[in-house]
């Protein structure tokens, strides 16, 4: 298989970074989670344009089931046929979550349950995902790179009873 070069190299990246030494426990959970949890909520909100303010302009974006996203037009366009067409509902439970510097990582398993407005149609995802974040000029972290994968030992219903 032959990956494209900005791929491959943030799958380097994070292969490295997983060997450094971890930040203290207090910085790797409070602005990684947040962020975590702001994209969820703009998620569940419908709000697109929140959503890619989460995102750095070169984001690699890689969903099971799905090619390979790759910049943040590309992102956009994939989340504008889906996001606010359903009322979304996520649980995140964080897993690992680690900064080195300016760039850090958040290894989470989630649950989505969406509900298709016009058609009542109920769609269940469950699993496993690991997002890869810089820090930005504007001192916020965004999303480098999203990788999620359906997993066996992320099932449905979640930790809090979603069903």
């Amino acid at each position: 298989m032959n990956l494209p070069g900005h791929f491959v190299s943030v799958l380097m990246f994070v292969s490295g970074i997983l060997l450094c030494s971890s930040a203290s426990a207090e910085e790797l959970t409070s602005p990684l989670s947040a962020a975590g949890t702001s994209w969820a909520a703009y998620y569940e909100a419908g709000d697109l344009d929140g959503l890619m303010t989460l995102y750095m302009d070169d984001a690699v974006v890689a969903l099971h089931g799905q090619p390979a996203l790759f910049g943040k037009e590309a992102v956009r366009e994939y989340f504008s046929t889906r996001i606010g067409k359903s009322e979304a509902k996520f649980e995140l439970d964080y897993e690992v979550s680690e900064i080195h510097g300016d760039v850090a990582y958040l290894i989470s398993k989630y649950w989505l349950r969406a509900v298709n407005k016009e058609s009542g149609y109920v769609y269940k995802e469950a699993g496993r995902s690991m997002l890869v974040y810089k820090k930005h000029a504007d001192g916020h972290w965004k999303i480098a790179a999203d990788l999620d994968q359906a997993t066996p030992d992320v099932s449905w219903p979640s930790p809090a009873g979603m069903d």
